[in-house]
């Protein structure tokens, strides 16, 4: 979309809530030539809609990017309408969807009017985004698998994925715990969750992550542990600039910590309202917060997927000597 000899680069971010990703989005934002749009799957319902505010503190109709965009797209056509978006984007993110677009991202006609809307709309405004931010690379940690698929088959898309994952006890734990932040108006309260919830939701998004994951060629799919990411933010950030064949410099003062600059990420982790000078480090607190029996009801549902990924139930000793490597 860029131009025809460097196509507009898109990274999707796909993982379970509550696993970095939105403060992982903050810093590549301000990599020279990135432009963070947050959970961009959510721009028409909660952005347009209800009017929740961008990482600028200001609602997207007020928001200096984000106003200009959604004009420009809505300009474009004279048949949508921003609820019959958000009806076309409920139809295809279905979780009962990814199979079917799955086998639509090698059809060169969907056959399906509520991906093709999708598919227009979600264009127009990567498009939209990459030009009012003057940006080559768009960050979208909308975070499901469904979504990614949707830009896997976006035209003039350089598309790749970041699959991040995290200890599922430790989402469990992080969901529990209300984050509430300030925004114009007045302050809100982020919603919580239960631990059967929470497991289905990290569960289904690993499983959907797989399965997408053989679809998208190697050179295109990166993984990495939140764990690894809070321990070594430098060298992670890094490693997912080069993956992207990108070379801007990025915004560490040191070896862990940023300095952060007001960004429009459309919906997140109220950690997008962060600025200044910030200090990443794990979050750990489940280990001694969670009861036990939480962590093994936890561990029971989810065990061949933490095997997959590299956590182990024994996992105090197992922390305690990642840490020393």
């Amino acid at each position: 979309m860029t131009s025809a000899d460097t196509p507009l680069k898109v990274l999707s971010v796909v993982g379970a809530g509550r696993s970095g990703t939105t403060v992982l989005a903050s810093i590549l934002g301000e990599v020279e030539g990135f432009a963070s749009a947050g959970e961009l799957r959510w721009l028409w319902e909660r952005g347009v809609l209800q009017q929740r505010p961008c990482g600028c503190g200001k609602p997207p109709e007020r928001c200096p990017v984000w106003s200009s965009v959604i004009a420009r797209v809505m300009a474009s056509s004279e048949r949508w309408t921003v609820p019959e978006i958000v009806a076309a984007q409920h139809d295809v993110a279905h979780l009962r969807s990814l199979p079917r677009l799955l086998r639509a991202s090698s059809d060169t006609q969907t056959q399906w009017p509520a991906l093709d809307l999708v598919l227009t709309v979600t264009g127009r405004t990567v498009e939209a985004f990459a030009e009012g931010t003057n940006a080559r690379v768009i960050v979208d940690t909308s975070k499901r698998p469904q979504d990614a698929a949707v830009s896997a088959m976006l035209e003039g898309v350089d598309h790749y994925v970041l699959h991040v994952v995290r200890d599922p006890r430790a989402v469990v734990h992080s969901w529990r715990r209300r984050k509430t932040f300030a925004a114009e108006g007045g302050t809100r309260t982020m919603g919580t969750r239960r631990l059967p919830s929470t497991v289905r939701a990290w569960t289904t998004n690993s499983i959907g992550s797989e399965l997408l994951r053989r679809r998208v060629p190697a050179s295109h799919w990166h993984h990495m542990r939140y764990e690894d990411f809070s321990r070594h933010p430098r060298s992670s950030v890094e490693s997912i600039v080069a993956f992207l064949g990108e070379q801007g410099r990025t915004p560490f003062e040191n070896e862990d910590t940023v300095a952060l600059q007001p960004n429009h990420i459309v919906s997140g982790n109220p950690t997008r309202f962060t600025t200044g000078s910030v200090k990443i480090r794990a979050d750990e607190e489940w280990r001694q917060a969670m009861p036990r029996r939480d962590q093994l009801l936890v561990q029971l549902a989810t065990k061949p997927l933490m095997m997959r990924y590299g956590y182990t139930t024994r996992n105090r000793e197992a922390a305690s000597a990642r840490r020393t490597d």
